[in-house]
């Protein structure tokens, strides 16, 4: 059943639900699409304390080993700081045109240009969303820099605030990618539905709008839902999310199409703080960085990684759901050959279907019109699949 992206405009208009049906069909109108959710566990290691000056550290970026750039979040000196990896400041770089609104990431392209994301929106009003690019700082001959300026709106945003139920356009984690930015929103919905939507724009200077291309839930709860920060690997193409609770790997996705991948949470084995950013190290570490307090720098943290982790050896065992979007009754395809139990949740976590039968034929008609998480279970395998009903 092949419906367009334009006819689910034309008929939900009511606010916010754009998000819901972007979810839905991950702008994928192929009813074979899946997302195969698997978790892991890794531990994340402390490494040295962040400088002092860096004490509400909410990104970090790597171009040269062991020189890690950070900066502060809102309201702080519109600086981006280096260290290294015993916590030693290398360079401090003042951007002399721009005041540090709400800097929330840091992202660099492939000629290591650096892009500070003033788009952090906690309450969800600002008029003057904006991209900083910067040259490689590594190589930058002196302290003070002037900035090309990115300015954004984002394209689904009619309300400044929004009503808190659709509280989803702070954007707190940024990427580079094949000329264009990737944002991607900390969701501050209350209730907490989920989801983070996907916008992009040119990685050029001007005045742009960000389109909405994707959104993918992330769990019920503000620490697994809420995006701080995001990194991709130029060599092998993984993205990561970060959230308190998890980093999240997307790989093996057409084209830009990221929440079309394979997708990996690695939740945290040990206790963490607020972690704020995230940044490959090389292609098998990680470095994050926590905030600290007004008067002191968190932590630097390592996580052992390899790209290899991410890629899972049974995504043989198939898991869709047809139609999709359907009316009423879904039909469960697999190959697990062993039973399995279904799930379905609402984008509010809320468990609406339940059924450990292992019943290939799911009647849903009696649930209203929008976007459902469909979980299948099987030993200890997760697979998730997004939804929409008419």
């Amino acid at each position: 059943m092949k419906i367009s992206l334009a006819f689910f405009l034309k008929i939900f208009l009511l606010p916010g639900f754009l998000v819901a049906i972007l979810s839905g069909i991950s702008q994928n109108t192929n009813p074979g699409f899946q997302t195969n959710d698997f978790r892991q566990l890794i531990a994340a290691r402390k490494v040295t304390h962040i400088p002092n000056a860096i004490s509400e550290s909410s990104a970090i970026a790597v171009i040269t080993p062991n020189h890690i750039w950070s900066l502060n979040d809102a309201g702080n000196t519109n600086e981006i700081f280096c260290f290294d990896t015993t916590g030693f400041m290398l360079k401090e770089v003042l951007v002399s045109n721009a005041s540090n609104i709400d800097w929330e990431d840091l992202a660099v392209d492939n000629q290591n240009r650096m892009y500070i994301n003033d788009a952090g929106n906690n309450m969800n009003n600002r008029h003057d969303l904006k991209i900083l690019r910067i040259p490689d700082p590594d190589n930058l001959s002196g302290n003070v820099v002037q900035a090309e300026v990115i300015n954004f709106t984002l394209e689904d945003q009619v309300q400044f605030p929004p009503p808190n139920s659709n509280f989803n356009y702070d954007i707190e984690a940024i990427i580079w990618k094949s000329d264009s930015l990737f944002l991607f929103t900390k969701n501050r919905c209350i209730p907490q539905t989920g989801i983070c939507k996907l916008y992009s724009l040119p990685a050029q200077p001007g005045t742009y709008t960000a389109k909405l291309r994707d959104a993918i839930f992330l769990g019920t709860t503000d620490k697994e839902a809420r995006v701080t920060s995001a990194d991709i690997n130029h060599l092998t193409g993984e993205l990561l999310l970060l959230t308190e609770t998890k980093i999240v790997s997307f790989t093996d996705y057409p084209g830009n199409r990221f929440f079309s991948g394979d997708m990996v949470s690695y939740y945290f084995s040990n206790t963490v703080g607020q972690i704020e950013g995230i940044a490959f190290a090389d292609n098998e570490r990680l470095y994050i960085t926590e905030e600290g307090n007004d008067k002191s720098g968190g932590y630097l943290y390592e996580v052992k990684w390899k790209s290899t982790n991410a890629v899972q050896e049974n995504l043989a065992e198939e898991f869709t759901v047809s139609p999709n979007p359907f009316l009423d009754k879904i039909t469960i395809g697999h190959s697990f050959g062993k039973s399995f139990a279904t799930e379905v949740f609402d984008v509010a976590g809320s468990l609406v279907y339940q059924n450990h039968d292992g019943d290939k034929l799911i009647d849903l008609q009696f649930l209203n019109p929008g976007v459902y998480i469909v979980e299948i279970t099987s030993g200890h395998q997760r697979f998730v699949k997004r939804v929409v009903k008419l």
